[in-house]
Parts: C-alpha cells; structure tokens; sequence
C-alpha cells in the first residue's frame, strides 16, 4: 500500500508525470547489480511498477506516452563530440553502461528521451529525420564487437544490443543468454568510445524493449489472449488493416498515430520464431529512452 501511495503522490505532484516515472524506473535499475546475473534478476521489481502505474494512471500511457512519442521523439547530435546510438538499449542497459563509464568520466549525468509509435528503428528514423542527418554528420554503421572507425565520425549507430536480443528465441536453442548479450554489447561500445577522437559523448538508443518471458506480462484471460492472437501478427497493427475498437475499450490496446499497439506488457501465445525480447508496443521500457552524457 505505501508503494502505490507514494507512486499517486508523486504523479500527482509532478509538473510532468514522466520525470517521477524515469526516476521511479531508473530507481529500480540504478546502481546496477554486482554482477550481471542479478542485476537482469531485478525485472519483477519493473514488471510491478509498470502494473501498478498502469492500474492508477492508466492515462500515462493512452494521452501522455501516446501523445510524448507522436511529437517528441529526437535525436539531437550535441554541438561538439559524438552521438552512439545504442539500437535497443533500454534502462537495463544503461545503468550497466553508466557503472563502467564512472571510472573513466570527469562528468556524467543520465536524463531521458523518447521513442516513437510504434517502437522499432525505421519508424524512429523516419520521424526525426535520420537521412538528413547523415547528410549533415559523418556517421558510421557499427555492427561488429570490434568496428574500425576514422575517430571523427559525430553519429555512430550500433546494431547491439538489438542484434543480439533478436538471438534470443522461445523454444529453442539459445544463440546467447541476456548476460551475453549485455557483455558483448558493452564490448562495442568501449571500443567505439576508445576509437573516436572526443572526450563529449551523448549515448542513447532509438527505442527498447519489453522482456515478455514467463513471469514478466500482465495476467489477462483467455479470452483476451485469444483476441490479441486474431489481431496481431506483431507488437503492432496499421489501424487500416485490423479493427482493434473493443481491445482499445478493454484498455489492452492503444490507438495512436495510425496504429494499435499493446499497452505495458499484455501480451499472447504465438507460435514458430518468438523472441521474448521485443519491441514495437506501448510500454515505459519500450518507449521512454535512457540518454547518457559523458564527459570523459
């Protein structure tokens, strides 16, 4: 009961509702685990913060996220140093990447951004304009643990973590668990920042991603379960293409920009090739973005 007091007080109290929803989220992440095992570990502690906003405010997540990623989604290259762009790098990630930074940084602060609708890369590329940024910046594409960089590049776009959560699969062998994929993505981006000519970095990510494995959804019936299987072929629908209308009633889905998309983490059985670790949908992990800057 004080845990869902103190999260009505402190929306209630805010200017801006997304500030106490960062730094609640950011609260359950930071300072990051001893090790990387029981950092990941912490993942109920998120599903139920996310549950109980949810269930007292569920307009954070119909007008305010809705309304914050159709006109604020961004990706401001700083006036001097370098942009890295972390592709799927959520909250989880972040506090890992700000453990390792404090010994290298004179100066670090963490704050937030958005995603857009629906949650996924070229969608967020469209929406701020990524092909006039390239051609205004030198930019490089990183897709391997060890890139080769000229040092000058000003936006730098790393396919990890999102490549290796992709590997991660329902029912079948794994390619790489969660611990391997946050090493390996912590390996590009030293060596990234270790070949690029600045001390100024800003390292963020075009969305992130909601971990939809036993024990991390929201409860919801059969009936339900089954209605979101009719529906969704993904993590979202073109408005045009299905009729969601009474899922949007029932509060498990969310019309915005043209597309239906899942709220939080209701989610339902889907056969074949199912990544537990996706994208695309409506929910505080997904959407509102970590944005790390350091000085080194």
């Amino acid at each position: 009961m004080k845990f869902k007091t103190e999260v009505l007080t402190s929306l209630v109290d805010a200017e801006d509702p997304v500030d106490p929803v960062w730094e609640a989220v950011w609260n359950i992440w930071a300072p990051a685990g001893d090790d990387i095992a029981s950092h990941y570990s912490r993942e109920p502690e998120m599903v139920e913060y996310e549950r109980l906003l949810l269930d007292v405010y569920s307009e954070f997540y119909t007008e305010t996220l809705t309304d914050r990623c159709v006109n604020q989604a961004s990706m401001n290259v700083p006036e001097e140093g370098a942009l890295i762009m972390m592709d799927s790098m959520s909250v989880r990630e972040a506090s890992l990447f700000v453990q390792f930074l404090e010994d290298k940084a004179s100066e670090l602060s963490v704050g937030y951004s958005y995603s857009t609708v629906p949650s996924e890369t070229m969608p967020f590329r469209d929406r701020v304009g990524y092909s006039d940024l390239k051609k205004e910046y030198k930019t490089a594409r990183v897709q391997s643990q060890e890139p080769s960089l000229d040092g000058d590049e000003r936006i730098i776009w790393s396919r990890y973590p999102d490549a290796l959560l992709e590997n991660i699969q329902e029912g079948r062998t794994k390619l790489s668990s969660i611990e391997e994929m946050y090493e390996k993505s912590e390996t590009a981006l030293r060596n990234i920042i270790d070949q690029l000519d600045t001390d100024s970095l800003v390292i963020t990510s075009d969305h992130g991603y909601a971990r939809l494995d036993s024990g991390h959804t929201f409860q919801i019936s059969d009936r339900q379960k089954t209605r979101l299987q009719e529906t969704f072929s993904g993590r979202f629908e073109s408005v045009g293409e299905v009729n969601a209308y009474d899922l949007v009633e029932e509060g498990l889905v969310v019309e915005a920009d043209g597309y239906y998309m899942p709220l939080g983490r209701y989610t339902w059985p889907a056969g074949g090739k199912y990544s537990n670790f996706q994208h695309g949908g409506l929910s505080v992990s997904e959407c509102v973005t970590p944005r790390i800057k350091v000085t080194l």
